[in-house]
């Protein structure tokens, strides 16, 4: 439900009058849309469509869309569907128009036949990303039929890939060689705007341990606190009565009310709870815990100060908590854990401020922690614009003018949205604060309400932005 703290009302504007022309088409297509499949399917993916036939129809669906309402199209090797229009500076507008996939039997209604109940519109992908998406497509649509694009461009980019590693737009500026804007929007975001993302950084620390002959492996995606570990403690590499094992462990499990732990014969789960890899300090990694299990038992105290390096998840213990102006914490949150023959491995995603620098924080860790080996497999700049810059007030004044909203503020996450893979770019709606619609959840659903105010917001948002840039141009 639409939570009682959203005090957004939607304002009469001539942005509004200028959308509404619009929303019975927009609406008619948005339900087309959400009945598009577009999760990612390896076993359709080919050359030809890299990331399915579910995506693939998707994107077809945008590209056949955008030619009937008079855009130039490009297929960009079907990793992404291009639209533009006009010429002059470039204004980019980035959405996704593939999803996470469903579980059915979780759903209360068909994810894929849009359900209508009263002011909500439920199925995969409503509000992330085919809703926010197709507003701002048809805002833009608004201002190309009343001849607002003038002396300026507008991109429109839709991904197919963005649920997954993003390979669409990287892809997209890195192989086709697209230039980036002048300034971008995504609408794959809140309002009012999100003005810094903390740099993204994986790796993998491996410890040379024996743990026993048998491999295991604990987590399931990088980027969420490890909720579920399991040993069989048959296989202790040293020979222990089991009977003082389970001692040992059942006192630490009263002395850790914070984890559940239930045992099957010789085999020991834990149960902590899950969090989202950008504050890991909310949620209970069972995977250390379990291995702070281990090293009790073992009598290898090694394993506590892997535990203890890791915690807290902001890299304190090791000097690893870098701030900036934007954000005050930084965070490592161990998704997942593997073993065997005798190396542990943490996989280990790390968040950054937008100051500080990735190989230098993955240098620490080798230097200040009990880590035999660190190898860096993954890493993104972060993203930071400056709040006082011409950008960020014209985005700003356009949500403040649109909406009433002036306590809202301009936001640093520790998450990162599409607006990353380029450059010049925020995340700027299409969500109101407050609202929540399930999004990556069952029954995700969007407010129609909010689908209409978007389409004047976009609209506006992206004059303003053309007439920034053709300002700055001309000097």
């Amino acid at each position: 439900m639409i939570s009682d703290k959203c005090d957004y009302r939607a304002k009469d504007t001539k942005w509004s009058e200028l959308a509404k022309p619009y929303y019975a088409e927009a609406l008619e297509n948005y339900e087309k849309y959400i009945a598009t499949p577009s999760y990612n399917d390896p076993k359709t993916a080919t050359k030809e469509h890299p990331f399915g036939q579910y995506v693939e129809n998707a994107l077809a669906f945008t590209a056949e869309l955008g030619k009937r309402l008079g855009f130039k199209v490009d297929r960009c090797d079907n990793y992404c569907t291009e639209l533009s229009y006009g010429e002059g500076p470039l204004i980019d507008v980035y959405a996704h128009s593939d999803t996470v996939p469903v579980v059915l039997k979780n759903w209360n209604t068909d994810p894929f036949k849009p359900t209508i109940v009263g002011d909500r519109i439920i199925g995969r992908g409503a509000s992330d990303d085919k809703g926010p998406g197709l507003a701002c497509l048809y805002g833009v649509k608004a201002l190309k039929d009343h001849g607002l694009i003038d002396g300026y461009r507008v991109r429109f980019v839709f991904g197919g890939n963005e649920e997954l590693d993003e390979r669409c737009l990287e892809h997209y500026f890195h192989v086709l060689k697209k230039g980036y804007p002048t300034y971008g929007i995504s609408p794959d975001a809140d309002f009012p705007l999100i003005y810094a993302e903390k740099a993204l950084c994986n790796y993998d620390a491996t410890y040379n341990v024996d743990l026993g002959p048998a491999p295991f492996r604990w987590g399931t995606v990088l980027n969420l606190v490890c909720e579920d570990a399991e040993y069989d403690f048959k296989n202790l590499p040293a020979h222990l009565p089991f009977d003082k094992v389970k001692a040992v462990v059942d006192n630490y499990l009263a002395d850790h009310p914070e984890i559940k732990g239930t045992w099957n014969g010789t085999l020991l789960h834990v149960k902590g709870k899950g969090y989202h890899g950008s504050m890991p300090w909310n949620g209970v990694n069972a995977g250390l815990y379990m291995i702070n299990i281990l090293g009790k038992v073992i009598g290898l105290q090694r394993l506590h100060e892997v535990y203890e390096d890791y915690k807290t998840g902001d890299g304190q213990p090791f000097g690893g908590n870098y701030k900036s102006k934007a954000f005050d914490r930084s965070s490592y949150c161990v998704g997942m854990f593997s073993y065997t023959s005798g190396k542990l491995v943490l996989h280990v995603n790390m968040r950054l401020p937008e100051d500080a620098d990735i190989d230098e924080a993955a240098q620490n860790v080798r230097e200040r922690t009990y880590v035999d080996k660190l190898k860096v497999t993954s890493k993104t700049p972060a993203l930071y614009v400056d709040p006082k810059s011409a950008f960020i007030k014209t985005l700003m004044g356009v949500y403040q003018e649109e909406t009433g909203d002036t306590k809202s503020k301009p936001e640093a996450i520790g998450g990162g949205t599409y607006a990353k893979e380029s450059q010049n770019t925020v995340g700027f709606g299409g969500c109101f604060p407050g609202r929540d619609f399930g999004m990556h959840e069952d029954n995700e659903w969007f407010y129609i309400p909010d689908f209409y105010a978007d389409i004047g917001i976009f609209a506006h948002a992206v004059y303003a932005l053309g007439q920034l840039a053709k300002k700055e141009a001309k000097k």
